[in-house]
């Protein structure tokens, strides 16, 4: 088994430097794609360094900006290792990485998902996940095993955890043969990559290991904090989830599970676009539900999951969401 690096970055020179040094000396990776999203001045990568195996490097670069997910798209055509791995520029791994990739020797999985390390949590002196991703796990019951393969409820709870690129280890001909991509839009670009992976997947593998440190700054020019009208692409990725729920004959479990991860969703949104553009949102979003949430699913949550029967009914009217 051999194991591929993918970074998509723009303008982030010093934080693609730091990452591919480190990726070089973990002697894990046996090839690393960088995809230069346009940046302003085009990134570089240096030669070779010493470390325990060497490590080549594929550069490539777009010439008009097109989003993370368009860059981690074209750099998956280039990787030729069974195994793969998406980071982001400025993130690093932990030293449990390298113990993770060697207990995955031999194993069969579709995807590795592993815990991660949040920077704003560790400026607090705290270790782990963010308290919602943290509380995902703690509902399935996911243990502190290295390894372990979850039971379905498990699964779809844990798929409401943060939809990131970077906390999972694929399969690179999973991705392939299941024409698995991240939508090529500039904010939300991983939610289709996730949960398409979670419908797909025949067998997951869990690490209870923290092996990625997910930096958060906050108030810095980053996606996360956009507020303007890029935010509405947003029910782009929202409406390609529903289409391969649809493909995949809408199974329920998978169904209510992505209904709780949007209906937090388009609460936090509404809140982080500009007020100007709410009622735009609103509307968008009311869109967004009434396909979403049939009648037969309706039913069934007033029985399963009454509070987000009446979340949902909430959001689908005109009245702004309480916050």
């Amino acid at each position: 088994m051999n194991l591929a690096l993918v970074i998509p970055v723009r303008n982030d020179q010093l934080g693609l430097d730091r990452l591919v040094a480190q990726a070089r000396f973990m002697g894990v990776f046996a090839q690393i794609v960088v995809v230069d999203d346009a940046s302003e001045v085009p990134v570089s990568v240096a030669g070779d360094i010493i470390g325990p195996r060497r490590c080549p490097v594929t550069v490539l670069r777009r010439d008009a900006r097109g989003g993370a997910g368009t860059a981690r798209n074209l750099a998956l055509g280039m990787v030729q290792t069974d195994h793969m791995i998406f980071f982001d520029s400025d993130d690093l791994f932990t030293p449990e990485f390298a113990p993770l990739w060697e207990s995955l020797q031999g194993r069969d999985f579709d995807f590795c998902l592993m815990r991660y390390q949040d920077s704003e949590r560790a400026h607090f002196g705290g270790w782990g996940q963010n308290p919602h991703d943290e509380a995902c796990w703690k509902r399935a019951e996911a243990g502190n095993d290295v390894l372990s393969e979850p039971s379905e409820t498990a699964l779809w709870t844990l798929a409401q955890a943060g939809n990131f690129p970077w906390n999972k280890i694929y399969r690179t001909a999973f991705l392939r043969d299941n024409g698995l991509r991240c939508t090529e839009t500039q904010v939300h670009n991983d939610i289709e990559l996730h949960w398409g992976s979670f419908l797909a997947a025949r067998r997951v593998i869990l690490s209870a290991r923290i092996g990625a440190l997910h930096v958060v700054r906050p108030g810095a020019d980053r996606l996360t904090n956009i507020s303007d009208a890029t935010r509405l692409q947003l029910f782009q990725a929202l409406n390609r989830v529903l289409e391969t729920l649809a493909q995949h004959g809408n199974p329920l479990p998978a169904t209510l599970s992505f209904l709780r991860f949007a209906a937090d969703l388009l609460i936090w949104a509404e809140r982080m676009i500009d007020a100007d553009l709410r009622d735009a949102f609103r509307t968008r979003t009311q869109i967004f539900l009434q396909s979403a949430v049939t009648a037969q699913i309706h039913e069934t949550l007033i029985h399963e999951d009454p509070v987000l029967a009446l979340q949902l009914c909430l959001q689908r009217s005109a009245e702004p969401v309480p916050c």
